[in-house]
């Protein structure tokens, strides 16, 4: 059984105040910045943010070698 997190602030928020605060990372480094932050975001949770963010025009979200994936905001 799955429970869903009411958060006070919303995740795609939360993680355009981190990326305007770093710049263009990757997405271990963004997972990291959020983690400390005080948010527990699985990785699959955070592709599913970023690919609506991406899909909304605000972040661009490029391949990098090893599987890693470099964000950039728009």
């Amino acid at each position: 059984m799955s429970f869903k997190i009411w958060r006070l602030v919303p995740l795609h928020q939360k993680i355009m105040e981190t990326l305007r605060q770093l710049g263009s990372c990757t997405d271990e480094e963004l997972l990291k910045a959020l983690d400390r932050g005080g948010e527990n975001v699985s990785p699959e949770t955070l592709s599913r943010a970023l690919l609506q963010l991406e899909v909304r025009g605000l972040i661009r979200v490029l391949s990098a070698p090893k599987g890693r994936r470099k964000i950039e905001v728009r």
